[in-house]
């Protein structure tokens, strides 16, 4: 593509008869405006297409910094969701932005995609095309992510200022847990608002106007709420454990237990081996996988793991996604301080279904 069609402005005329085109994330956004959700103003750079020098002024213009972000093909389907596989580029200068453009194209041949890709069966990398997408750029308050369970019910998170800490698992959220009576349970004393409205309500009414269990990202701005993404969900989320249970202190009755946020279901028996990065020699494939936090770099050491715990996160930052589509369990957020007794090096079990790590 060359000329004016080298940067589309996103409609919700778009289908998933485009994705081959746009990508998946686009395609999620059209179904977003297509619900009547306000999402941030964005453009498209197609897949193949080569950002022309004038379109690229032209949204110069419109803001002097902007959020850049992969739309793959094989992002945000039915099956799997690709979470944080591809990179993101956030708060680039306007006249950087060809080249975080091809940085996020880059990352469709990742090491961690082909991973991915290796353990879903879903094929080669070289089966991705990559779009881009453009947003002017806004720093939120909060940001949080939603995950669906049916009919008025899911699970709400959240953390103050950018998404990435709480899609990363760098934080442990705050939650909340929705029926359709309304506000079940959470970690706060009242739920989150905004403009007087429960987040968690408008989260409900946007997932019943797609018509599916949904898995919907969300900046909350000064001035409102604004919906990043949208996906189905891949997988079914495990019920809530509770707040009794989601701690980051151990068992007081019972120190050979430690509880965590049920992240991933699923039970592994195997020797604890806490990494401080993805290098690290030590590592074992078939072992228990202990890190403080994951990046979307750790997914080939998490597709040999047995389980994995993490100290921060929480049950929908990209660690607990992908060790679902992974089918690996995950205990997330058990804190620092269990997480260094659980790294003693002796075995553990993990009961990713109900967020416990017995030392044995």
């Amino acid at each position: 593509m060359t000329g004016a069609n080298t940067v589309l402005r996103l409609t919700g005329e778009l289908g998933d008869g485009d994705r081959t085109a746009v990508g998946g994330k686009a395609v999620g956004l059209a179904a977003l405006l297509r619900a009547g959700a306000t999402i941030p103003d964005t453009w498209v750079v197609p897949v193949g297409a080569e950002p022309a020098a004038d379109d690229l002024a032209r949204l110069a213009a419109v803001a002097p910094r902007w959020a850049v972000r992969s739309s793959a093909t094989v992002e945000d389907g039915a099956a799997l969701s690709y979470a944080g596989m591809f990179r993101s580029e956030l708060d680039v200068p306007a006249d950087d932005l060809a080249t975080a453009i091809a940085a996020v194209r880059d990352s469709a041949r990742s090491g961690r995609v082909a991973a991915y890709r290796e353990r879903t069966a879903s094929g080669p990398v070289l089966d991705v095309g990559m779009a881009v997408l453009l947003q002017p750029f806004r720093a939120p308050v909060r940001s949080g992510l939603w995950l669906g369970r049916g009919p008025g019910r899911g699970r709400l998170e959240w953390a103050h200022g950018s998404g990435d800490a709480l899609v990363s698992g760098a934080v442990t959220p705050a939650w909340e847990e929705w029926t359709p009576e309304g506000p079940a349970g959470g970690s706060e004393p009242e739920p989150l608002t905004s403009g007087g409205l429960p987040v968690g309500a408008a989260c409900v009414a946007v997932q019943n106007a797609l018509g599916i269990p949904a898995d919907l990202e969300f900046a909350l701005l000064e001035d409102g709420l604004v919906w990043l993404q949208f996906r189905p969900m891949t997988t079914v989320l495990g019920e809530s454990p509770g707040p009794a249970a989601e701690t980051d202190e151990t068992d007081e009755t019972d120190e050979k237990v430690v509880h965590g946020i049920a992240a991933s279901a699923g039970a592994a028996t195997a020797r604890a081996l806490r990494l401080r990065d993805i290098d690290d020699p030590r590592w074992e494939p078939g072992a228990v996988l202990l890190a403080e936090q994951t990046d979307p770099d750790w997914v080939p050491l998490m597709a040999e793991a047995a389980a994995l715990v993490t100290a921060e996160g929480g049950m929908l930052c990209h660690a607990a996604i992908v060790a679902r589509e992974l089918g690996v369990p995950c205990v997330t957020g058990v804190g620092a301080a269990a997480l260094e007794r659980l790294a003693a090096g002796g075995p553990v079990a993990v009961d990713g279904s109900a967020g416990t790590v017995a030392i044995l």
